[in-house]
């Protein structure tokens, strides 16, 4: 087990997802204790049991709770849980998200309301709650997923890249408003192997007949600067980094993990 987050205490949101999942692993490799937070009671459960072996010898300790990142007191009591649990608090992972590809002219507003409530107002809620339990705990750090379609534009996925690019946004007013006590930066993932993301949709429309898998590869050679997809381990990386002492200098940062696909 390495020491790159000891003493820090995490809630991953979106925590039983690909991403999420990772993140929360990567936390207690390097030493950190997690509190894993999804919609799911079961899969929250399931990420526990499959996260309880990296916790080792007491060192770090795993968690887990449900909350509805749409509901001001669901997260309110889902942060105070954690704090008890985790004996403090003092970084949050803002990684709950939701799509739903479509056309603009195509998106209803049950839609529109669904992407924009979790992505965006979720974030802000999460990070009012999580404040002053940092802020309590002695400072930290917020680090939320964005996304590659936040930076650059992506067809059938407006409304979401709209979401995304207001979350680097709000990092970056955050990391302003926060400083000192508490850093904040965003992750814009690229193209994730572990759930699909945009080049799903391109491989139905391009070829169907061809594995996912198969695709997916040909996809980054054609597009990705460094020929590949990325990984949900790859974008823990970038999490552990920027809640880790390494990244103390670091806020109102947008860091690509996309293999170049966006270059800024």
């Amino acid at each position: 087990m390495g020491e790159r987050l000891k003493g820090v205490k995490a809630v991953v949101t979106g925590g039983a997802g690909a991403i999420g999942l990772a993140t929360a692993r990567a936390f207690l490799r390097e030493g950190g204790s997690v509190f894993v937070a999804d919609l799911d009671r079961g899969a929250v459960d399931e990420a526990v049991a499959s996260l309880a072996p990296e916790a080792g010898a007491g060192v770090a300790e795993v968690a887990g709770g449900t909350a509805d990142v749409r509901s001001p007191a669901e997260v309110r009591a889902l942060m105070r849980d954690a704090a008890s649990r985790l004996d403090g608090l003092n970084a949050l992972i803002n990684n709950a998200g939701a799509n739903v590809r479509s056309l603009l002219v195509d998106y209803s507003e049950a839609d529109i309301d669904l992407i924009l409530d979790v992505n965006v107002k979720g974030v802000v809620l999460c990070s009012q709650a999580a404040v002053p339990l940092i802020r309590e705990s002695g400072g930290g750090s917020i680090t939320s997923t964005s996304s590659q379609a936040g930076r650059r534009g992506w067809d059938h996925s407006t409304v979401y890249g709209a979401s995304k690019a207001a979350v680097v946004g709000l990092s970056r007013a955050m990391a302003v408003e926060l400083a000192p006590e508490i850093r904040v930066n965003s992750i814009c993932p690229g193209h994730v192997r572990d759930i699909g993301m945009a080049w799903r949709t391109f491989g139905q429309r391009k070829a169907e007949t061809e594995t996912m898998e198969a695709f997916g590869d040909a996809f980054a050679r054609e597009h990705v600067p460094l020929k590949r997809l990325q990984t949900a381990d790859d974008i823990a990386a970038g999490f552990v980094f920027l809640t880790s002492g390494e990244a103390r200098e670091i806020t109102g940062a947008s860091l690509n993990i996309g293999g170049g696909v966006f270059m800024d």
